[in-house]
């Protein structure tokens, strides 16, 4: 199996691309300039995929399975999994969102040993229902510990009113009692439905000799075949409550904007490209450099906690702005009053805003982790590559000024406020 040789259209980055003959995606970054190395090994599995077909039939399982199913692939005892990779000077870890799951390793040495221990760790499940109840009371101590995080409960309870079916609105890792559900046979069905090579994607960053890694990868055990068929929830009407308070031990109170995505799923490039022109909108609004930021800030409606920013998959999407304020009813009126600004998006913002986007993207190129995280998601679609450079250099202004429209609508929005206990 060769590489095929591909190099971004701005800054001239090159990104190889092979399959191995069970199917799974690979991109090498070759960067011989740097001293680390990463590898991402990405799967299509994430909070929100509750309901999948299993094979023998539907299977439906508790909010926080991918979550806890993470958990418990670093728990094999003969792999020793931080002992080994510890010893090597290597830092791994996890991490499960919305709609995928992520391991990674970064390293300066020893890369051929710490990658076969990562195949290993992702191919070889040892899952027990002894070992899964010992691991319960750990997960359980995280998920009390996100339910007391103020920024988590603020987005949790404002993905709660925008969605009244879609579990985006369920925490990544569930809740005490829906991971008191979750048992060893259904940990099972969900990593043999899901932890396939048609399910995955693998991105190495950092001075590596690729056909190498190729041949390390071709070792790789994983099953292979396609994900499984998920549930289709359709959720994409008004929000389910157009406001919703919490009252918690903060500092100062809490007031976050979401606007609900009304739009039915697109392509990956048109998600991308939405994603874009949304990102567009909300810099020239809220951005630190906004001029229109800086008045209504000169004038104390809100400080520099201010923050925006935009997600959209498959099934769902949503942009949020939020800020720590001494007056919630001011700065949610403040906010409001942004999204209605008569702000012009023309040519020079945009290009402006595009090179700043392109500085960040070439600023990424030199953090290994960063660059095979990205490469990684696209290999799990599999994209074409640098498919968020291609989108950001099509737009127009004609584009933000239609994606304004359309998702920055009273109809739209939703409000959650977090006042002090």
């Amino acid at each position: 199996m060769s590489f095929v040789t591909v190099r971004d259209p701005v800054v001239g980055e090159e990104v190889l691309l092979a399959t191995t003959r069970s199917g799974l995606r690979v991109r090498v970054l070759p960067r011989p300039r740097l001293r680390e190395t990463a590898a991402v090994f990405t799967f299509g599995y994430g909070s929100v995929d509750l309901v999948f077909d299993a094979g023998d039939g539907v299977v439906a399982t508790p909010a926080g399975t991918a979550h806890y199913l993470e958990h418990k692939l670093f728990e094999d005892e003969e792999l020793a999994v931080f002992q080994r990779f510890s010893a090597r000077g290597a830092r791994v870890n996890a991490q499960t969102g919305f709609s995928r799951t992520s391991y990674f390793f970064q390293c300066a040495q020893q890369f051929d040993e710490n990658l076969r221990d990562l195949l290993r760790l992702v191919a070889k499940p040892h899952i027990t229902a002894e070992n899964v109840e010992k691991e319960r009371g750990i997960i359980a101590q995280e998920v009390r510990m996100y339910e007391d995080a103020p920024d988590q409960c603020a987005t949790f309870s404002l993905l709660g009113a925008m969605y009244d079916r879609h579990p985006v609105r369920h925490t990544i890792g569930g809740t005490v009692e829906s991971i008191g559900e979750i048992t060893a046979e259904r940990l099972l069905q969900a990593y043999d439905a899901f932890y396939r090579t048609g399910n995955a994607g693998l991105a190495i960053a950092g001075p590596v000799d690729p056909e190498a890694v190729l041949a390390i990868v071709e070792e790789c055990m994983l099953r292979s075949g396609p994900g499984p068929a998920r549930a289709d929830v359709a959720d994409f009407g008004v929000p389910a409550s157009a406001r919703v308070e919490r009252t918690l031990q903060v500092v100062r109170p809490k007031v976050l904007v979401g606007l609900k995505e009304r739009e039915p799923r697109a392509s990956t490039y048109e998600r991308v490209r939405r994603a874009s022109a949304t990102g567009v909108v909300l810099d020239r609004l809220f951005a630190a450099s906004s001029d229109l930021r800086e008045g209504m800030q000169q004038r104390g409606e809100f400080d520099d906690s201010l923050g925006a920013g935009y997600m959209g998959e498959k099934g769902f999407g949503f942009a949020t702005i939020g800020c720590d304020t001494d007056d919630p009813a001011r700065a949610e009126g403040a906010i409001r009053a942004m999204l209605s600004v008569d702000a012009n998006f023309d040519d020079e913002q945009l290009e402006r805003l595009r090179r700043r986007s392109i500085g960040s993207f070439v600023r990424s190129c030199e953090h290994v982790r960063a660059l095979a995280s990205a490469h990684a998601a696209e290999a799990l679609e599999g994209d074409e590559t640098f498919i968020g450079m291609r989108a950001l250099q099509s737009l127009t202004t004609a584009d933000v000024a239609t994606r304004r429209e359309r998702i920055v609508r009273d109809e739209n929005l939703a409000v959650c406020v977090v006042r002090q206990a």
